[in-house]
Parts: C-alpha cells; structure tokens; sequence
C-alpha cells in the first residue's frame, strides 16, 4: 500500500514539474484578442489585394522564402498536395483575368509571440460564381511590429461548400 502511494505521489511531482517547465506565456499575446485582431486584419488586407490585383501590397505582407501549399483531389479521387513560392503569386505574369474574391468565417487563432496561424473555412469566387471551398491555414511572424504572412497552405474542395457553409448571423470576412 505504501509503495502504492509513493508511485502516486512520485507521478504527481513529476507532472507538476513537467508544467513548471512550459514557457511562461507572451504578455499581450496568448489569448489576446487584439493581437488576434491584428493578425485578422493582416489576413483580410492580404485576400483584399488578390482581389484588387494588388501585387504591392500582397509583396509587402509576404515574408521572403515564403510557400504555399494547395491540396486538391485529382481524376482518380486522390488528395494531391501542390507547392508554389509565395513570389508566383505576386508575379502579374501569372495574373488571371477573371475576377477574384475569397471569404472566410469562423476563424481560429493562435499567437505566441512573433508567431500566429490561422484556421478557417472558406469560400472562392470566380468572376462573381463560387469556385470551391476548403479551410485555409495561414502562417504569420510579427517583423518590425507588423504581421507578414510566411506560409498559406489550403484545400481545395468544391463539393464541401455546402458542409462549409457559415451559418446565418456569421460574421463573413473581408
């Protein structure tokens, strides 16, 4: 019985120990709905420039280095992941004609520090016609006081819109 409780207690201490060892939190940062604000409204300045064809402002929230990752079924029903710098994006070149616009709801958001993702579904219009759907993770680092988008990975899944749906009084961004 007492080597019971000895193993009871020796688990509890190193438990406790475990947690005294997790980094103290970022002040202003962890659960900050203003830093989790800020980051949204990096977001939304970026998705207001692809559909304004703004390349200057897109380049200027880009972090240098940075990737996008786009995972979308194929003919055989396969999910296959595809990889572009973020500079293919911001080259007109590679500029499509049509109109653009992309919305996302309900969004999660989590900073630690300089450092903060967000997760959310979505909605792609083209030319004014839902394209597809799918949930964006986007990738985001606090430089010089401002938040810059490092990585944007996404699905691509037309046949999920009506599952992805925001409900009615959601707020819709941007």
């Amino acid at each position: 019985m007492r080597s019971r409780r000895l193993a009871g207690s020796a688990a509890i201490a190193l438990a406790l120990g475990a947690c005294a060892q997790l980094p103290a939190p970022v002040p202003g940062d962890d659960n900050d709905p203003l830093a989790a604000e800020a980051v949204l409204a990096t977001m939304d300045r970026y998705l207001a420039a692809i559909a304004a064809k703004d390349h200057a402002t897109m380049k200027a929230l880009d972090m240098p280095g940075g990737m996008t990752w786009s995972a979308r079924r194929n003919a055989a029903g396969e999910m296959v992941v595809s990889a572009r710098p973020a500079t293919w994006w911001t080259d007109p070149a590679n500029e499509s004609d049509s109109a653009l616009q992309e919305r996302y709801w309900n969004p999660t958001v989590l900073v630690r520090g300089p450092v903060a993702m967000v997760w959310a579904p979505y909605e792609f219009k083209v030319d004014g016609k839902v394209s597809h759907c799918g949930v964006d993770v986007f990738d985001f680092v606090k430089v010089d006081g401002s938040w810059r988008l490092a990585n944007a990975m996404w699905t691509v899944e037309p046949e999920a819109c009506d599952t992805l749906r925001p409900t009615p009084g959601t707020r819709i961004r941007p």
